[in-house]
């Protein structure tokens, strides 16, 4: 297995599993649940260790598509600014997962943890959320509409370097197709 690989077949974990554990939490809250408080921690704590083998991936993925036909280079930088972001608050989040599992006991500390962790859960999937669209951008142009795509399109200079790389037996004038089209017509006219 590669890095593109193992990151492709992780990268949602940590996404799902952040808004499924905030939610869970947020139902163990309410029914005053422990077990389900506690599941969701786990969760949380899991959706933090999950992000560490999809962020150490990404660069050895990042290596191996740069240079293939339909990629957005432009996509793969703001995917990555973006994972940075993503991994800060997914790792403090699992920090303060780990916390409200450890003083759960203590019911005061406790319900600050666990509000402290409930927003994070839902900062971290917003924040992995548009991770994950931003490497979506990188290789699926079928949602690049409207998007930081720049592929396809060539700037002035790319067209400048274009015309002069034609030799000038290789340009073809205005002029040279109305005398083509021309002749064509006298052609049709003698038949």
């Amino acid at each position: 297995m590669n890095a593109a690989q193992i990151h492709l077949a992780l990268n949602h974990a940590p996404l799902f599993l952040s808004l499924i554990g905030g939610l869970l939490l947020i139902v163990g809250m309410i029914k005053k649940n422990e077990t389900v408080k506690i599941i969701s921690l786990y969760m949380l704590v899991a959706a933090a260790v999950f992000t560490a083998p999809v962020y150490l991936t990404g660069e050895g993925t990042e290596e191996l598509v740069e240079n293939m036909a339909g990629v957005n280079e432009a996509a793969i930088e703001e995917h990555e600014e973006m994972a940075k972001l993503s991994l800060i608050i997914i790792i403090v989040l699992g920090v303060v997962a780990l916390l409200g599992l450890l003083t759960r006991k203590k019911e005061s500390l406790s319900k600050i943890i666990l509000g402290g962790a409930v927003l994070l859960s839902l900062a971290s999937f917003g924040t992995m959320a548009q991770t994950a669209h931003l490497g979506g951008l990188i290789r699926h142009s079928e949602i690049q509409t409207g998007a930081v795509s720049t592929q396809g399109e060539k700037g002035e200079d790319e067209e400048k370097e274009e015309k002069d790389s034609i030799r000038p037996e290789q340009r073809i004038s205005k002029d040279s197709i109305d005398v083509d089209e021309k002749k064509e017509g006298k052609k049709d006219d003698d038949d």
